[in-house]
């Protein structure tokens, strides 16, 4: 398995890529622009280039780039779906200049419109945009904490939306504080024994192309996505340690997002992640 952070913006990418080699890092995930925002900045194709080999050079691998949180392919509004799909295209686009494998998106809120009406949307519109995707850049789906009509907290919705391409076609990244406040045992050693049979059953571990490993403020079963950092919140240790010592293949990604990033808290974090390596 290869560890690493979600990367701030700020600061500049060689001084954050220097950074992270330095407290350990050997992946890196970000966002490709203001992860609130509608427009990604202009494409530097050359500056882009530099970046990408500044990573080999630091062998620093792979990069993830997450989504906006603004994108939302469930949304009842045709307006915002339309914004929607361009920022997602853009996104991809954008990765595959970095020659990043893998974009992470939240699959959406259906605001309403109900679970299953909000999924065939999901659905029909990844359909659509797929042949204008790069082909080297793969989509992978985020499980959610469940909040308000936020779908793919279970294991059962991600299931529908992969299940309806070819194998392959898409992936999943596991979150395990949306896992958590969705219901899911996280912190103990049975608990993520049964939850990564299920994920076999039902996903199939092979679609499981990212981790990210997050500790979390609220209750399991809450519905509330509030991260905290490894080891000082509700998700036991044991659990941690239980999914960080599976047979997860070398390239393996996690990924930690936990609070106050780009602080000394990243490095305490990967500390604490490696002392449960066995």
């Amino acid at each position: 398995m290869r560890l690493g952070i979600h990367m701030p913006l700020k600061g500049g990418f060689e001084k954050n890529i220097s950074r992270a080699k330095a407290i350990g890092c050997e992946t890196v995930q970000l966002f490709p622009g203001n992860p609130t925002g509608w427009r990604l900045g202009a494409p530097d194709p050359v500056l882009f280039e530099k970046r990408a080999s500044l990573l080999d050079e630091q062998q620093i691998y792979p990069l993830i780039f997450h989504s906006a949180y603004l994108i939302n392919l469930a949304t009842p509004s045709p307006d915002f779906l339309q914004k929607s799909k361009l920022l997602l295209q853009a996104t991809m686009e954008r990765a595959a200049m970095y020659r990043s494998p893998y974009v992470v998106l939240h699959t959406g809120n259906h605001g309403g419109q109900g679970v299953e009406q909000g999924i065939e949307q999901i659905i029909k519109t990844i359909d659509e945009a797929l042949p204008h995707w790069p082909p080297a850049v793969k989509l992978l789906l985020e499980n959610t904490a469940g909040s308000g009509t936020a779908l793919g907290s279970s294991l059962e919705e991600l299931a529908v939306i992969l299940k309806s391409f070819p194998p392959g076609t898409l992936g999943v990244c596991f979150d395990t504080a949306h896992a958590w406040a969705a219901g899911y045992d996280c912190g103990s050693r049975k608990g993520i024994e049964e939850l990564l049979e299920q994920f076999e059953n039902k996903i199939g571990l092979e679609h499981l192309l990212v981790i990210h490993i997050n500790d979390s403020k609220a209750a399991c079963g809450s519905r509330v996505d509030r991260h905290e950092h490894i080891g000082r919140g509700a998700i036991n240790l044991e659990g941690f340690k239980a999914l960080l010592n599976q047979n997860w293949p070398a390239d393996f990604p996690f990924i930690l997002e936990t609070p106050e990033i780009g602080s000394d808290w990243d490095r305490v974090n990967l500390e604490t992640v490696c002392s449960l390596l066995e």
